[in-house]
């Protein structure tokens, strides 16, 4: 969430740049992560095994844009966000269907004037008194059809070959709950294991305008990853490790890379990669392994 500029508007789309092969980063990623996995697998620690995890931020990390905000470039629409998508099905209780761009003034002044969170928190209050799967069965056909050759070649291949290597991935992201979630099938993981912005349900399944804590933002996503850790603990009764985790942004994402690597392993370390994140603020200068991706699966 605002990585993207801010001037969303109506366009047309705008092709994508071919794939090419994954970066040459994602082999080093790979080595040093599973590299980590092997030399715990083999120490005391864990001897009566043990479960290990990746935890990824999604909009900028794993998908080119962002999936309620859009991606515009050069001033076209690559692709329109699901807010605006959302809006325009009559998914939404405050904005008529064709009052996306009402829309889009309210958010971008509330997102200046009060600060990221009311404004985050305030694009899934506006679907209140939707039904939760209904906007899930919309957004993740938006997903399969849309969204998903914008999904970053190098980290979907990080992302399947450690899920492949027995690395459990979690996705902690501040887009909507209801959206965010229903990019598992094309992830090809679990609901339950993507977590967003989520609003209290009715017992019907109808979303309200109460906002469920963490709210997954900032240090609001390191509270996030520690409760995935004390949950995987209690249902495993096992060790956990967090072996890697991947964001985009300096502002938002340092909280839980910086939660990564605070942990204590008995042998190897944990990587928290920052992907096309800029330059570093100088109290995070050097921390964490930066690396640069363009490539998407759109060929």
């Amino acid at each position: 969430m605002r990585a993207l500029c801010s001037f969303l508007l109506f366009g047309t789309f705008a092709l994508a740049m071919p794939a090419s092969a994954s970066e040459k980063h994602v082999a080093e990623v790979l080595d040093r992560v599973l590299q980590s996995k092997r030399a715990l697998e083999a120490s005391p620690a864990c001897k009566e095994g043990c479960v290990f995890l990746s935890a990824w931020d999604f909009d900028g990390t794993i998908l080119k844009g962002d999936a309620s905000e859009g991606l515009s470039e050069d001033n076209h629409v690559v692709y329109p966000g699901l807010a605006q998508k959302s809006i325009e099905a009559g998914f939404s209780g405050l904005y008529k269907k064709t009052e996306f761009q009402k829309f889009w003034h309210d958010y971008e002044e509330m997102d200046q004037k009060q600060g990221h969170i009311p404004a985050y928190t305030y694009l899934p209050k506006t679907m209140k008194g939707t039904k939760a799967d209904e906007i899930k069965k919309f957004a993740g056909n938006y997903y399969a059809t849309v969204l998903k050759p914008y999904y970053f070649e190098s980290s979907i291949d990080i992302f399947q070959k450690l899920k492949q290597s027995g690395v459990i991935p979690y996705v902690i992201s501040a887009a909507p709950h209801v959206f965010v979630s229903s990019s598992g099938p094309t992830l090809g993981i679990d609901e339950q294991h993507i977590f967003g912005i989520e609003l209290a349900l009715t017992k019907d399944g109808v979303l309200t305008d109460r906002v469920i804590d963490p709210i997954p933002y900032a240090e609001g996503k390191a509270k996030r990853l520690a409760m995935i850790v004390d949950q995987e603990k209690a249902r495993s009764k096992k060790s956990v490790y967090v072996l890697a985790s991947f964001g985009n942004s300096y502002h938002t994402d340092s909280g839980f890379l910086k939660w990564t690597l605070a942990q204590s392993f008995p042998v190897g370390k944990p990587l928290a990669v920052m992907i096309n994140g800029g330059s570093a603020p100088a109290e995070l200068t050097g921390k964490f392994f930066e690396v640069s991706q363009r490539a998407v699966l759109a060929k």
